[in-house]
């Protein structure tokens, strides 16, 4: 009973189908036990990882159950409706989604005091390209905003490592 040579489709698909025939013309019943992996790889003339992967899509259908340490059986369409996960997980998110979520108090502290001093500072200056400027003078502006960033770029580090050292002492407070 092996599988035919000629057809496109990939084996562990042509495997599936042969075990779904059997399935859907009641070879098979509900509570059947399927032949073994070994049996399937030897019967059907397939890899051990094909028949794993016939049996993954006969058991996404519905049509089969495993049980560890037992085997694969036939499910009973009955007692096994065949389930749609997205179509369950698209109903459960048709509403709309929140997150309750409360940021902690020293974030908001934060957050707020970065604001402050943002508007503090101001924007950085903008960048004037005079037409007539020589590239000696285009270089020079764009220094000075090089220079203005790589001030902000420290400010934040000195800020970070603030932050860093109240977390270690309210992490470690024998430390201190």
């Amino acid at each position: 009973m092996s599988l035919p040579n000629n057809d496109p489709r990939p084996p562990y698909q042509l495997a599936a189908n042969r075990l779904r025939a059997e399935i859907t013309s009641g070879h098979l019943k509900p509570g059947d036990r399927l032949p073994s992996s070994r049996e399937l790889r030897d019967t059907l003339g397939i890899a051990n990882a094909t028949v794993h992967a016939a049996l993954r899509v006969l058991r996404d259908e519905g049509l089969i159950y495993s049980v560890h340490g037992r085997g694969n059986y036939v499910a009973d369409p009955k007692q096994h409706p065949t389930v749609d996960p997205i179509g369950e997980l698209a109903s459960e998110w048709a509403g709309e989604f929140t997150l309750d979520y409360t940021p902690p108090a020293w974030y908001t502290q934060y957050k707020e005091s970065a604001q402050a001093d943002h508007v503090k500072a101001g924007p950085p200056p903008p960048v004037t390209v005079d037409q007539t400027a020589s590239l000696a003078e285009i270089l020079l502006g764009v220094r000075e905003q090089l220079r203005h960033v790589t001030g902000e770029v420290v400010s934040l580090r000195q800020q970070i490592a603030g932050l860093e050292e109240k977390v270690s002492r309210l992490e470690n407070p024998d430390v201190n």
